[in-house]
Formats: structure tokens, sequence, C-alpha cells
């Protein structure tokens, strides 16, 4: 490695910058094809019920329409599902939830499909739905499954709970919930499939995971999956709601019905209605602790929501429940989380994955026993955090890189003494609170999870990074083009991205879980070595010269007797010899053996992670209860910084999801019996309700087996917002709300109650 570094850390100029902000960058929906048709979905109109018939005979005779496919018109696999095939593309008997796809009208144009669309008529025979999760596992109630609503069921016990509460002088015990909550990005789900002359199918996607799309979409329509070429283009927004292919999955059925080019785009509405959500969850806590402040029991019980689907439930309630302690040692555990089915839109991958439904109720209650025990909260905090060398309750052994929660305390000591010393605002009340997060990343152990990265060199001399792991717009692209370049000693500027295609490029897995820096930086690092190695073996063979002989540096090969070759001459070179200077290299997370406990359910544990804290100032308006966050400082260890914007970005990005989730939004049912599904009624945050004073402290504690120590920064900038924002709220009018949102009529009805 150069001893001075080349890229990292810098303020490098994101490639796709010029094209996103002048409107030129092409999404899915953008791309121009040749005779295009257009699908539109006929979805339920009921959460439950059983699918007696389907009438599509006048949607079929209107102008324009091509086709109307039914569940009964899948060639393939019937289900899907990322963990579980429990999710029908088109429903085939039972409808589980409000807006499941039931029928899909192809027409000539869009609109023609949209009038189709309203002439299919159901016939549904109702089945009573069930909404709440705890009443969803109860013996009576309705069943979407014939096995019964409990999908997944975790408990982790560690030490003696009974003897720890027994030794505890204080014991505090609460619930807490948190809402269903939509991801919102801008670019709602879509897909464009065409069925090839060959009989072969191209599919371009906005997806997270094209080489899983394509394994779906081919057994859908019940053919090779190497007959499925699935395309990423550019992506406007995921936060993990899309790692669900069902989108994709109807526009390729729909390109086989007709034998041609079919677009699909869901409406604001649809996405709310039909794909994933961050998960519900009622978290029941009790904490026990010494009256010095120090931590002797945990028991905790969270039913979380998955929906109509299993989607990703089963893996959120193993985060979850891993993180139910937070940062801290806690001698004696008794967890237990249940994730049950239920008749609301399915709940999947969301940023955080479980993590900031945990933090919400850990991080409340220390607060509040901090409180209850007249101590500071960052002392208490500072007296339990977990310390290298520590055994967790999972039973993994905590590396060095918790090195950095002390000096996450310190950093936020600092920042709550400034910010208590701010004056209020005329007629309003000041407070601050904090909130520290551990966030895992991976996969979690016994799941496969490896990422494979290609490099080429070009006869110009620029290298190519075929990267097999989709570019959300978080920033993958600059991230993979700035270690490939370190690693080869080369200007960002000679590094360019190649679009994936499941046909060329390979496999880099999914784009998620904290881990895309760790992965796709450590496969670059040793293909841009591999890389390297071709090319002295190449300049040794055109130079006759011994390799040993030959070095490489900064973009040159370099002679024994100093002569310096330029890499472009010896690739041009050896193209005109119709040699290709290729590399590719896998990294598999790493989960030894040996230091891994083997004793839990398969994605557990998990054994890397990243820490940080927040600390958040509000102004509360104690008779409108409105709260106003005006400053918020985040402190967080990145192991490396690679990109500073990139860094940044993801921070205050991540902050900004944070307070949505604190402040403003919930997918609630309402009382004509349909879902908040717009942006009107579902409110999130806008540049005018984030922070005016925002504090980026960004720690280096490197991870060792990091790619230059740097490790994930995605989704352990949310967790930490909203507690913090309570925890200040509490401060400012000694109101305790323990159910997120923090809306104005909780402060009311709650501080009214109390008085």
């Amino acid at each position: 490695m150069p001893s001075k570094t080349i890229t990292l850390g810098k303020s490098e100029l994101r490639k796709d910058a010029w094209a996103k902000a002048t409107g030129a960058a092409q999404y899915v929906a953008d791309i121009k094809h040749e005779d295009l048709r257009y699908g539109a979905v006929v979805r339920s109109t009921v959460h439950h019920g059983r699918l007696v018939a389907v009438d599509a005979s006048a949607a079929q005779e209107a102008p324009g329409v091509l086709r109307v496919i039914t569940g009964g018109d899948i060639p393939g696999e019937k289900a899907f599902g990322a963990l579980v095939h429990d999710q029908p593309p088109l429903v085939v008997d039972l409808i589980r939830h409000l807006g499941e796809p039931i029928a899909v009208v192809i027409a000539e144009t869009k609109a023609a499909a949209e009038r189709a669309a309203k002439l299919v008529e159901v016939e549904y025979e109702a089945i009573e739905p069930v909404h709440d999760p705890q009443e969803a596992v109860a013996p009576e109630a309705p069943r979407l499954y014939t096995e019964g609503n409990l999908i997944s069921h975790y408990e982790i016990k560690d030490g003696d709970v009974a003897s720890g509460f027994a030794e505890a002088d204080i014991v505090l015990e609460d619930t807490f919930s948190v809402p269903l909550v939509s991801p919102a990005y801008l670019e709602t789900e879509n897909a464009v499939a065409r069925w090839n002359a060959d009989d072969t199918l191209t599919v371009w996607v906005s997806s997270q995971h094209p080489f899983t799309d394509q394994l779906e979409i081919a057994a859908t329509l019940g053919i090779p999956a190497e007959k499925v070429q699935v395309k990423s283009a550019v992506i406007g927004g995921a936060f993990g709601g899309k790692e669900d292919a069902s989108i994709a999955i109807l526009a390729a059925l729909a390109a086989w019905a007709v034998k041609g080019t079919v677009k699909l785009v869901n409406s604001r509405q649809e996405s709310f209605w039909a794909h994933p959500k961050r998960h519900p969850a009622q978290i029941e806590l009790k904490l026990g602790a010494k009256k010095d402040g120090t931590f002797v029991a945990l028991q905790a019980k969270a039913h979380v929501d998955t929906g109509a689907f299993a989607s990703y439930g089963p893996a959120v309630g193993i985060i979850l429940t891993e993180t139910l302690a937070g940062s801290y040692r806690v001698p004696n555990v008794d967890l237990e989380t249940v994730v049950a089915y239920t008749n609301n839109p399915l709940a999947g991958a969301m940023r955080g994955f479980g993590s900031p439904q945990s933090h919400f109720a850990i991080e409340s209650m220390v607060d509040m026993l901090a409180v209850e025990l007249g101590l500071d909260t960052v002392e208490v905090r500072r007296k339990n955090i977990l310390r290298v060398g520590d055994k967790m309750f999972t039973g993994v052994i905590v590396n060095e890189t918790a090195n950095s929660l002390p000096e996450c305390l310190s950093h936020a000591e600092e920042v709550l003494k400034r910010f208590e010393a701010i004056e209020p605002t005329a007629g309003k009340v000041a407070g601050s609170g904090l909130a520290l997060v551990m966030q895992s990343m991976g996969l979690g152990a016994k799941v496969p999870d490896d990422s494979t990265q290609g490099l080429e060199w070009l006869p110009d001399g620029s290298v190519a990074v075929h990267l097999g792991s989709p570019d959300l717009g978080q920033g993958l692209t600059m991230i993979a083009e700035q270690i490939a370049a370190e690693t080869l000693e080369l200007p960002y500027e000679q590094v360019k991205s190649i679009d994936l295609d499941t046909w060329r490029s390979p496999n880099g897995n999914v784009t998620c879980a904290s881990r895309m820096t760790y992965m796709v930086g450590n496969a670059l690092v040793d293909a841009a070595e591999q890389l390297k190695s071709q090319m002295l073996a190449q300049a040794a063979r055109l130079l006759n010269q011994p390799q040993d002989r030959l070095t490489y540096q900064g973009g040159e090969v370099v002679t024994a007797g100093g002569e310096r070759i330029a890499v472009k001459e010896i690739v041009s070179r050896a193209a005109d010899d119709g040699i290709a200077l290729q590399s590719e290299a896998t990294f598999s997370f790493p989960y030894p053996e040996e230091t891994t406990p083997q004793h839990l359910p398969i994605g557990m544990p998990h054994v890397l992670f990243c820490f940080g804290a927040q600390i958040a100032r509000v102004e509360v308006d104690p008779e409108l209860g409105t709260v106003d966050v005006t400053h918020l400082a985040a402190v967080h260890d990145v192991g490396r910084v690679i990109s500073r914007p990139g860094v940044e970005g993801q921070i205050e990005g991540g902050a900004a999801m944070g307070v949505g989730y604190a402040l403003f939004e919930s997918m609630d049912l309402k009382p004509d019996g349909g879902w908040v599904d717009n942006f009107t009624e579902y409110l999130i945050p806008t540049s005018k309700d984030m922070p005016p004073s925002f504090e980026n402290i960004i720690l280096e504690i490197p991870e060792e087996s990091g790619p230059f120590g740097a490790k994930g920064i995605g989704e352990v900038t949310v967790p930490p917002t909203a507690p913090a924002v309570a925890n200040a709220v509490y401060d400012a009018i000694g109101v305790r709300v323990k159910s997120l949102p923090l809306t104005p009529e909780k402060l009311i009805h709650i501080r009214s109650n109390a008085e």
C-alpha cells in the first residue's frame, strides 16, 4: 500500500452527480423502449378473504387491452419470498392484505390499462382480519396460514435473571411501542421486462438484489435462470424496501404473457399498500440496577408485526433481539421476541433492521433509570458500556471497535453541556437528550454472505470496476472506485464503474446490512492485488525480464534499472496479443468457527458492530405540544473515512429519517378501514423540520478486518435519533412518551393525565 493516501478520506466528486442534478440520469422508468406496453395491477379491496372468482371479460374487451393475467396463469412457482416462499405474485386463493395483487391488465397505453383495470370484477368471501401481532398468535385468531400466525420465536438467556433482579436496588418495568413506517423513497417501485425473440427475458429493475430477482423471476416463469437477464438502472432510494422482487416478477409475467415489452410503475398509494415497511413492535422491558447505576438484569419480550408475508421479518426479529440490551454489559438477561403474521401491509427490510425499534426502548429506559436514581445520564451509560473483551449475552467477544463507545460519550457530554447553555425561544421550553447505538454488520452467522467484485484494466490505462452490487443512491459506486484507485495507486478519475448486468457482472450479493463498504472494499482490494500481479506478469513477458525484477508503483512498472513504463503501454500491447487483464475476488463475511457461538439459530449471532451516539436539543411549546429539534449532533465511528461527503451525507440523511421516526411518521389504519397511503396524511420531515444546527463528529477507530480499516455507516445513523429526541422532550417538560411518534396530541394527553 502507498505510504501517502491518494483518494481516501477526500471529497471526491461523485461521477453521477451532474447527471442526477440535471435530470439526465436514466432511472428504470426513463429508459426508452420500442413497442412498449403498460401494465396496471388490480388489487384487493379487503384485508382478509377468500378469492371466489375473477371476471376479467369486460376488461379483456376494452380498447387497447392485450391481455389480463391472474394467479391461475402463472406457469411456474406460485409464491416467492426472501426467507419463506409465502408471497404469491398474484393471489391464487387467499387474500391476506388490502392492496394485494389479483390481476395485471396489459394494454397499449397506460391510460387504457388503468381504465380496463377498473372493469375487472372480483368476488370475495370475507374473513375477519387480525391487525395486532399479540392477538394474531392467540389460538382463536383468524389464521393467515394453515400452520398459524407465528413465524418466528427467539429467546436468549444468559446468567440468572431471577438472581439478578433479586440483587437489584431498583427495578423498572415498562412497555414501548413503535409504528409501521414507510421507506418513503422518491422513486416508487417499478420494472420493465422484455420478452426476446430467442425466448430469453431481459428485465430492468430498481432493486437491491438483481441476482436474487433473476432467480425469483425464473422460478415464477418456470424457465432456467440463465434465460433471465436482469439489468440495474439508476436507483432512486431503497432503504431496504427494494429487496422485494414483486414488481419485477409482475413485469416479467406480463412480458411473457404478451411476448413483448411491458412497464409497471407503482403509484404512491400502491407503494404504501404493497411494499415493505419498517416493522411495528411492542417491547416490554424490565431493567434492574444497583444504586450506583450498574445494570444487573434485563428481561424483555417483543412482539413484532411482519404483516401478511414473512419477507425479512425473521431476520429483523434476530437483530431486534440482539440489540435489546443496546451498547451495554448486562450480566443476566432473558430476551424473547415473537414475530407474527397479521393482515397488515408486509413489513420487511428497512434501514436499521430491528435496531431502531430496540434502541427506542432501551435508550428511553436507561434515561428513566438515571432519573429514578438521581444520577447523570452520561455517567450511567459510561458505567455500563461494552468494553473490548467483554462477552455479550450471545457469547460474542467484543472487538477493538468498542473503544469508540467511551469516545462517543465524551463527545456527547461536551455537546450536552453546550446545548443546555442555550437559552430557549420565548414561549418555549428547551431540553436536551442523548442516545447511544450499536448496529450489527453482516447477514448473521450461518447465512451465506459472500461478495464477488471484478476489475479490468482497459487499453487506455483506465480501470473498469465490474460492480456486482447495486448502488442505491448512497454512493457505493464512488466508494468502490476510491478503494480500487487507492489500492492500484491511481487517480480517482482513472477508475470507472460498469452498470450491473446479471449476464456480465460478478454476483456481489444484496446491497444491505451495513456491510457494503466492508464487503465490496475487501473484495476489490484483493482483485486489485491480482490485477497488479497480472500487470507485472505481462510486463515481464513483453520486456523479456524476470518478473521478480519488476515492481509496480503508481500506475507504472519499474524495472530493476529504474526504467518506468506506463501501464497504458503494457495493457494496450497485451490487448493487441488478445490478452485481457481482468480479475475477480470474493470476500466472505468472517464468522470464525472457533470464536463464533454455534448454539444460536441461523442468522445469529452478529459479530461485528458499528457504534455511535446522537445528542438532540428540542424546544417544546407547552400549550400546543409541538416539538422543534433545534440542534442535533451525531457522533459516529466509521473505522476509516473513505469518502468524507459520503459519510457526512449518510449521517445527515439517517438523522433526518430518525427525526421523521421520532416526530411524524406512522402508517395507521384509518376509521374507514383503509390505510394512510399518501404524503398528505403520512408526514415526513421537510427541510424546514430539520434542526438548523447539525454537527457531524466523525471518529476513525479502525476495524482491523475492514478495507483500510473501514466499516459500515448506512444504518447506524437512524436508531439513536428518536430516543435522543424523546429523552430531550422529557428533559424539557417532564413528559415521557413511550410510543412513537411523539405527536402534540400524545404530549398534551400524557401531561394532562399527569396533572
